[in-house]
């Protein structure tokens, strides 16, 4: 086994999963909410999700932003330590780090902050991109703590 270890910290919206990660010495924290033009502010302050908006080839922009992320721990795992932060309510959504983890050797860590001892009221008010609540719920519906044993295709490629 190589000297490589990628950290994957997954949690609900407002679970504290920039805090853990950003604690992890020896890495950039990579996230898909870092992606140029997914969030932007309103007149008003208030933040903008852009994830549906599509580009020129018809590419969501949650797509490519996720596609840029993956590109960045790809990246990281040259130099032994990655860590990506992102909500990973389902095992197939961290498949793709867990196989480029695979792909080099790395040792894999999996930090799971679920809801931080919250509420999903308490989750909304506090997380940084304006979640709302009734999105928490529904992630919280399908969270996966069990994701070892969980189907690793995305939804709509299971029968």
């Amino acid at each position: 086994m190589s000297d490589k270890v990628l950290f994957i910290v997954r949690g609900l919206p407002g679970s504290g999963k920039s805090t853990v990660a950003s604690r992890i010495d020896g890495a950039m924290v990579r996230e898909a909410d870092q992606f140029p033009g997914l969030y932007t502010r309103g007149d008003d302050g208030s933040v903008i999700f852009n994830g549906g908006q599509k580009d020129d080839s018809g590419v969501p922009m949650i797509a490519r932003a996720h596609a840029w992320c993956q590109k960045m721990i790809r990246e990281d795992l040259c130099f032994n330590v990655a860590v990506v932060a992102n909500t990973f309510t389902q095992g197939w959504e961290f498949t793709p780090y867990l196989d480029m983890a695979r792909s080099v050797e790395a040792r894999v860590v999996v930090i799971d902050c679920f809801d931080g001892g919250m509420t999903d009221d308490e989750l909304a008010a506090k997380n940084v991109h304006g979640v709302p609540v009734d999105a928490i719920r529904a992630m919280r519906r399908r969270w996966e703590a069990d994701w070892r044993n969980a189907d690793p295709r995305p939804p709509w490629k299971r029968k």
